[in-house]
């Protein structure tokens, strides 16, 4: 590994980098000690990692002791960066708020020493329903400072998920957003702590009944700012539920130690070591940091590298993409494939009204069609190899796959190449290795420092799901191809789940939720092809017949979106007298599918079917 120098430029020729790759993966031990040291260990490991995928088993940098917020904040200022901008927030289009890395630090450690006063401490757990906002990143790196645990919780999700999560996770504090600007305005935030009075509470924006504003609580904080928590490695920095309709509260778990690494890593490699030396000076960040690769890409991995995060209160429109282009240097975006589609159709054909560009856009939660990196590469980046893919799953906490801004090491449709490190295989059903372009399951040999950790009681469901079908191998459920080159194509789903607004949604458990409704006998959920992504539609059968169709259909939209979220809502939802089967009894989906096709649209009609187009160690087990 001598040849390589990973603090300098990336190669950029297949063969160099096939090369690293290899070496990365031979000498992975001495790959991931060589990127943990690299950051700043208040006590050093004793191994860089103790695994055994037989007992769903494993930890990295068994024993090390670290401050997530030191290496965010105080590294890069003992860098000389302490009065260069840390975060940038735009409210309104042209607007923005700006902290540097010693004012972030400040805010930091001011709310550091509130948590302490109320009497937080290391191993407690806080809940945040926030959307992207300074308090955000303030909150989560105080919490870290005090090795608290924090759980970011979607505002898009209905109170009583929201207030079922906290519950669940036992947090001890819940910080929401009660602004009229944001989103999700007062209702939500009221609905949440009306479900949970006894919990303490803070609202960012308008006071919200007897709870104290943020600001508030940080005036209350003594001058005396407290002393750094150094937690070991394996201390959960953050955890995540992501399926709730199971009847527990599935999710994943963050280690404090190999989190940290990947996400310094993973961020430099790809937007840094890549680009040199046209390495972006800013990181546009428009991910749901509710999720694992939001907090790697959207918070830890650009701070910790000494990138500074430009967030915007909504997804970034036009006007605003226009402003940052023409008053930052270099920046970089970070997004989901969706907002290229979004910003195409406000353009209508027309470029925009600045030749700056974007040095690099990552792609992350959907599909990046071919016809989005064509748009972009003549928009919104110079080259189209300057649109990069990222695949991530719950669990991989970083890009465990992907591209780089390279016209060597970059595919139009390809998810990319394993990251380093990482390894990545493709199996036949059989438990074979699949010969090259030969499609087959996506699987992992070996944990790797970011990967999750199941939530507290779900431990056995984990290891049925990722390790059941086989043994020794992490299981992902997405079927993929390898080309000659080591290019990872996606093929199809393998499972019941859908991305749908870059949401993962089991389509079996949201069937079992609508037949639970006392007007539906049976129901099945399909993903259908839509303009901006993947769909839902829903077929319906009622217990008796109905006189208003169009009237029960609202009100499955509305049982829907209350059980589960409005971003769960289908887009169609077809009421049928019976559902088509098999000769010998099975749901026949391909049929359902011709059926809810804008192409079938006849068919329908023809068939009698209506369309509506509308604690910390609680949280983990071992």
């Amino acid at each position: 590994m001598e040849q390589f120098d990973f603090m300098q430029k990336l190669p950029g020729r297949l063969n160099e980098f096939r090369l690293l790759q290899r070496q990365a993966l031979d000498h992975r031990e001495q790959f991931w000690s060589g990127q943990a040291r690299r950051l700043n260990w208040h006590k050093n490991f004793t191994a860089v990692v103790q695994e055994d995928f037989s007992k769903v088993a494993y930890s990295w940098f068994c024993n090390g002791r670290i401050n997530a917020t030191e290496n965010a904040l105080d590294r890069p200022i003992e860098q000389g960066l302490g009065d260069q901008a840390a975060l940038v927030f735009y409210r309104q289009a042209k607007d923005p708020v700006t902290y540097t890395f010693n004012e972030l630090k400040d805010e930091v450690l001011k709310l550091a020493a509130a948590f302490q006063k109320n009497g937080l401490k290391e191993g407690d757990c806080i809940a945040l329903i926030l959307p992207h906002c300074p308090e955000f990143v303030i909150t989560a790196l105080a919490a870290a400072y005090l090795g608290i645990t924090y759980l970011p919780i979607g505002g898009h999700l209905p109170a009583e998920v929201a207030a079922s999560d906290v519950k669940t996770s036992r947090s001890r504090l819940i910080i929401m957003a009660n602004r009229p600007e944001d989103s999700d305005g007062h209702d939500h935030a009221k609905a949440v702590y009306d479900l949970m009075p006894s919990i303490d509470g803070i609202v960012v924006g308008e006071k919200l009944g007897d709870l104290k504003t943020f600001s508030d609580y940080m005036s209350s904080a003594p001058s005396r700012r407290p002393e750094p928590a150094y937690p070991l490695a394996d201390h959960p920095l953050f955890a995540i539920y992501e399926n709730r309709l199971s009847g527990k509260h599935m999710g994943a778990v963050f280690s404090t130690g190999g989190f940290l690494v990947q996400a310094h890593t993973s961020f430099d490699l790809i937007f840094n070591q890549a680009l040199s030396p046209d390495k972006p000076e800013t990181l546009v960040t428009a991910i749901d940091l509710s999720k694992g690769h939001g907090q790697a890409y959207g918070l830890w991995g650009p701070l910790l590298n000494g990138t500074p995060i430009m967030m915007t209160q909504d997804a970034p429109e036009k006007q605003t993409i226009e402003y940052i282009l023409e008053n930052t240097k270099n920046p970089a975006l970070i997004c989901r494939p969706t907002l290229l589609s979004d910003i195409r159709s406000q353009l209508g054909g027309d470029t925009l009204n600045t030749p700056n560009r974007f040095s690099v856009i990552a792609c992350c939660e959907d599909a990046l069609p071919p016809r989005l990196i064509k748009f972009a590469a003549g928009t919104l980046v110079k080259l189209p190899e300057r649109v990069v893919n990222l695949w991530v799953q719950s669990k991989s906490g970083t890009a465990l796959i992907h591209t780089y801004p390279s016209s060597s090491l970059n595919q139009p449709g390809a998810l990319g190449f394993a990251a380093l490190g990482v390894e990545p295989l493709t199996m036949s059903d059989l438990g074979q290795p699949c010969k090259t372009n030969v499609s087959g399951n996506l699987v992992f040999a070996g944990s790797w420092p970011a990967m999750a950790k199941p939530t507290f009681g779900t431990f056995d469901h984990f290891k049925k799901r990722h390790f059941g079908r086989f043994p020794g191998y992490f299981l992902t459920y997405d079927g993929v191809r390898s080309d000659q080159d080591g290019f990872f194509w996606f093929m199809e789903r393998l499972d019941n789940v859908l991305k749908i607004k870059g949401q993962s949604l089991d389509t079996s458990l949201i069937e079992t939720m609508i037949s639970a409704h006392p007007d539906v006998n049976e129901a099945a959920v399909i993903g259908v092809p839509g303009p901006s992504g993947e769909e839902l539609a829903a077929f319906v059968v009622p217990r008796k017949d109905l006189e208003d169709d169009q009237g029960v259909m609202a009100k499955l939209s509305d049982y829907i979106c209350e059980k589960i979220g409005d971003f769960a809502v289908p887009e169609k939802i077809i009421i049928t007298k019976q559902m088509p089967r098999t000769v010998t009894g099975k749901l026949f989906r391909p049929m359902l599918r011709r059926m809810a096709s804008e192409e079938e649209e006849t068919a329908v009609e023809d068939t009698g079917i209506g369309t509506n187009s509308n604690p910390a160690e609680d949280l983990e087990e071992n």
